[in-house]
């Protein structure tokens, strides 16, 4: 189940603003990133946000943070909403691994989720970009981006 999760958390953070999410096994070869985010916070069974987004300036107070209401519904892909625009990206479901040793602190599960958009807000994400993070998941439940890492989206 934590591993569920940890797929729903890591597609948040890469939590891009999606709508309705299609089953991909993997991204494709030489599939792109539109967009980096700094930070991921959240947690298993609640609201998984994305922030710190290298949007262009002019973008900075449309696309400031994005939100999935629901972290264990990402797990499969879903739906993160940009938090002042209302506008949507869609992920597919992650393909999950092991973090390198030491990603996240020795209690935390480590997993690494890489994935695809598959519907892009056509601003700052789109259809076909690449995601990618590494989420680390404490016992509590607290889920936040692996220290040094960014999600890609």
């Amino acid at each position: 189940m934590r591993r569920v999760i940890m797929g729903v958390a890591a597609l948040a953070t890469l939590a891009v603003p999606v709508g309705i999410a299609t089953v991909t096994l993997a991204p494709a070869a030489g599939a792109t990133v539109s967009l980096t985010c700094a930070k991921l916070s959240g947690s298993e069974l609640g609201s998984v946000t994305v922030k710190k987004c290298s949007v262009p300036k002019a973008d900075k107070s449309t696309y400031k943070s994005l939100v999935a209401a629901n972290a264990t519904a990402l797990a499969t892909g879903g739906t993160l909403t940009w938090s002042s625009s209302g506008a949507h990206v869609t992920v597919g479901s992650p393909v999950l691994s092991s973090a390198p040793p030491g990603a996240c602190p020795s209690k935390d599960t480590a997993e690494v989720a890489t994935g695809t958009v598959t519907v892009g807000d056509g601003v700052v994400t789109h259809n076909g970009d690449t995601f990618k993070t590494t989420v680390c998941i404490a016992k509590s439940g607290k889920l936040k981006n692996a220290k040094g890492t960014v999600v890609d989206l």
